[in-house]
């Protein structure tokens, strides 16, 4: 269409005055200014005066529109149609034209305009004027730019390089999925997370809260994000970008690569977004680590304990039958919309929700199961606990492999039928023909905080906070021959949703706390305490299994392991006002002693990331398996099963923002939590076992060699910072000869160059044993 056919059309759309064209706007004969010498080089366009926000002239602009948008962001994408060449500087920038969007301005149109350049919340863009826009001719757009990181480039400071451009994501830009396809407060809408290289980390997972390390990592996250986002706000169940979404075929997995999207890069709301302008398929979202149909298969284990949070297991609702939960006032409270029911609340949600979960537990086929976020509505045959269990034992034909549930003495049970007080507790569940309880189930009260505090605003607060108690079991081993009996204690502590009484003080009750542990974390450290008093004297094998609700390097996880006072550089310190069944506890908080000694087995037991939850797009382990000296040298191996934490909630059993997406009966998406699987072989008689740990605390890599021998083709070198276990099971040594309690002479590779002895006598293998090399000498420790 011709200019001079364009104008009336476009003046009847409100760009431009309705009377004489020969008054109407035109860029000829103006001194044009290119886009990217309007954005610059730097994070705010040199346009714009230091200290203000908007240019104090109007500059004449044109470009090819890219896109135009009408929701998350009112106007048009507009890019140069040559460019500089230069990467440091954008071609493309946003027109904002508020709630004057025409329809008729449309990507591959020609557009010219006069305005001012703003720096709207950090978005470099330029403010159309009603009669300052000219549509000069209509085209093709300009070809989308790959995204591409230089060396030791940030994501954030890729994305000002193509901020309010069309661009295209290929392999080469490397962008992960970090947060999968979910509602994003902030501009209210559904929306995707992609990240530079990896996976985002909760910084608490890797390093002590309220290190510098952390923080550092936490800054580093922040600058590592790309939303993936949509002008206008989805129906649910819908990614407008992805229309092959399916449960079985076209599913989005964190740690997916991205490729073949297409859109402009806008700012808003604190963070970098492209707008799609293409649709991709299931092809486009490389998985990097796929699903599994089980988890892995350890050899020789003959013993597997588990735990699992299933996501609201409820059946108090009056279409599914089962007896009314602790919290319920009466059965309409149980059928309200926000009532004592926090899981199914129809039968048809209900069918999908227990099938998945079985489905999952028939595939973990653990012997002994923890469960958190069971129903607490009691122990009868109608039971949520009960209801699950006999549904799992028809997956198994043999009843060998059937299961039952704990109960606990009349004694300890609120009003005679719950464990705790809550809607929701934690429950146990076994194979009789692999374990038998040893005693009657322990219940292990965990403390409830009830005082008054002033936040530094001065206003005052009364609060009342609970935990869920947990739940102890020991268990004798059948068919294993002088077996120790095996302790397992389930827990579920206090979450890091709502706040306690340190955060109403601090000023943090409606905000993150700054040491990234989250809400009510010295309330968790008060029940990691009293944990820990209870498990002192555990006589045999003992393992701490469920939903802490703390990474592995946040307080609550370190009184249980490795905290050592005198040498910490914060203190670790319990919630105020706490007391238990009653009786007081601490009325101030208290410093927390020595950690108790348990071994994380999902950070310890292997070099691979431990995770099993997502949250804002970073992954980490709130589910964990805390063993004793005793049980960890038994553990052949540990798993995190990721059908949960990586999936997308869209698949989950509800279909309150799920739409009509069609959901898949598999154990994925089976609820939000990853289930930890710990298989266990005991030492056969007459056969001393080893544990034997390889760690790397040099700047380069070494390889670990054992009586000379030391390439292994199925491991690669020992990077900085890693660690490597040997047992007597080991393949390679099993190849090479070598066996359990063997005398041998243990050194390490270096450089690849230059042996560096660990041991200068022959060194027996059994028990554990730890070999650690700082970068000068190796050194054992028993």
């Amino acid at each position: 269409m011709l200019r001079t056919q364009l104008l009336p059309f476009v003046a009847a759309m409100g760009f431009l005055p309705v009377h004489a064209l020969a008054d109407t706007f035109s860029c000829d004969a103006q001194t044009l200014t290119p886009i990217y010498d309007i954005q610059g080089d730097g994070l705010k366009s040199p346009m714009i005066p230091e200290g203000k926000y908007t240019s104090d002239e109007a500059y004449f602009v044109r470009g090819v529109v890219t896109a135009s948008t009408q929701s998350l962001y009112q106007g048009f994408f507009l890019q140069d149609a040559e460019g500089d060449e230069n990467p440091a500087t954008s071609d493309g920038i946003f027109v904002y034209t508020g709630g004057k969007v025409a329809a008729d301005v449309q990507p591959g149109m020609t557009v010219c305009l006069q305005a001012k350049v703003k720096e709207h919340y950090d978005l470099t863009q330029l403010v159309a004027e009603q009669g300052k826009v000219q549509i000069e001719s209509s085209g093709g757009v300009p070809s989308p730019v790959a995204i591409e990181l230089e060396d030791g480039e940030q994501l954030a400071d890729a994305m000002e390089r193509y901020e309010g451009m069309r661009v295209r994501l290929n392999e080469d830009s490397d962008l992960k999925v970090t947060r999968n396809f979910g509602f994003d407060y902030d501009s209210y809408r559904n929306n995707m997370v992609l990240s530079h290289e990896a996976p985002l980390v909760k910084p608490t997972q890797l390093h002590v809260a309220g290190s510098e390390a952390a923080k550092v990592l936490a800054a580093a996250n922040d600058k590592n994000q790309l939303y993936i986002d949509t002008d206008a706000k989805a129906p649910d169940g819908v990614i407008p970008y992805f229309p092959g979404l399916d449960a079985e075929q076209g599913y989005i997995r964190v740690g997916d690569t991205v490729v073949n999207l297409e859109g402009v890069i806008g700012y808003s709301y604190g963070e970098y977004r492209l707008i799609p302008t293409n649709t991709v398929s299931a092809a486009d979202f490389i998985h990097t680590s796929d699903r599994t149909v089980a988890p892995q298969v350890v050899p020789d284990a003959q013993l597997k304990v588990a735990s699992f949070n299933v996501l609201n297991f409820f059946t108090s609702d009056s279409d599914i039958g089962g007896p009314l939960n602790a919290r319920c006032k009466d059965q309409a409270d149980a059928d309200a919309a926000k009532g004592c029911n926090r899981g199914a609340k129809t039968e048809a949600d209900f069918q999908l929700q227990r099938t998945k979960i079985v489905n999952a537990l028939a595939a973990m086929d653990a012997d002994i199961v923890g469960i958190m976020e069971m129903e607490n509505n009691g122990f009868a045959e109608d039971s949520a606990l009960a209801n699950l269990v006999s549904t799992l034992n028809e997956a198994f034909n043999d009843p060998a492999d059937h299961y039952r549930y704990i109960t606990i003495e009349q004694a300890d049970l609120y009003q005679g039928k719950f464990l705790g007080t809550d809607a929701i507790t934690v429950a146990l569940i076994y194979r009789p023909a692999k374990a038998e309880p040893a005693q009657a189930a322990q219940v292990i009260r965990m403390p409830k905080q009830q005082l008054t505090g002033t936040n530094p605003q001065g206003e005052s607060k009364a609060l009342e906070v609970f935990q869920r108690d947990s739940l102890m079991q020991s268990f004798t081993v059948k068919g294993i021959d002088d077996a120790k009996p095996l302790t397992v204690v389930v827990n579920h502590l206090k979450s890091k949703g709502s706040g306690c009484y340190e955060d109403w003080i601090s000023g943090e009750y409606d905000t993150d706390p700054a040491d990234l542990q989250g809400h009510c974390n010295a309330f968790r450290v008060s029940a990691a305490m009293v944990l820990s008093d209870a498990l002192k004297h555990v006589d045999g094998d003992l393992l701490v299994l469920g939903d802490m609700n703390a990474y592995a390097k946040e307080d609550p996880i370190r009184v249980l392991t490795d905290y050592a006072p005198a040498t910490a550089s914060r203190k670790i310190v319990s919630a105020s006002g706490t007391s238990v069944a009653g009786k007081v506890l601490h009325e101030t908080g208290i410093e927390a002693g020595p950690g108790l000694g348990l071994v994380n087995l999902a950070t310890e037991g292997h070099d691979t990331l431990a995770y099993s939850y997502s949250y804002d797009g970073e992954l980490g382990s709130l589910d964990h398996a805390l063993a004793n000296a005793s049980l960890a040298g038994k553990v052949a191996g540990v798993e995190e099963w990721h059908i949960n934490s990586v999936e997308s909630t869209l698949f989950e059993y509800s279909d309150r923002y799920s739409g009509d997406l069609a959901k898949s009966q598999g154990p994925y998406s089976a609820s939000d939590h990853d289930p930890v699987i710990v298989s266990l072989k005991y030492p056969q008689p007459g056969n001393a076992g080893f544990h034997l740990t390889f760690k790397n605390k040099s700047l380069h890599p070494v390889y670990p060699v054992f009586n000379r021998w030391y390439w292994d083709s199925t491991q690669f070198w020992l990077m900085p910072g890693q660690k490597r276990h040997y047992r007597e099971d080991n393949r390679f040594l099993n190849h090479v000869g070598i066996h359990a309690g063997d005398s041998v002479s243990l050194s390490l590779l270096a450089y690849g160059v230059f042996e560096v002895p660990c041991s200068y006598t022959p060194l027996k293998l059994n028990g554990r044993l730890k070999a650690v090399y700082n970068g000068v000498s190796c050194r054992m420790k028993h």
